[in-house]
């Protein structure tokens, strides 16, 4: 089974809270080899980078 990462960028901060935005998905195969998905680019203020975070399991997923 794959494993499932969330790629972010810090859109903005606010009261010094930063405020993030998903953008896509990273997968990595049980062969480690990893594949990534970008659903929209930034614009703006982007500084060029993204954040890899691992995804949270929701409240009503089984898994």
């Amino acid at each position: 089974m794959s494993k499932i990462f969330d790629v972010v960028w810090k859109k903005s901060e606010n009261n010094g809270k930063a405020l993030w935005e998903r953008v896509g998905v990273m997968l990595v195969k049980e062969d480690g080899k990893k594949s990534l998905k970008l659903d929209l680019i930034p614009a703006g203020d982007w500084d060029g980078w993204l954040v890899i975070s691992e995804r949270k399991a929701k409240k009503d997923e089984p898994f």
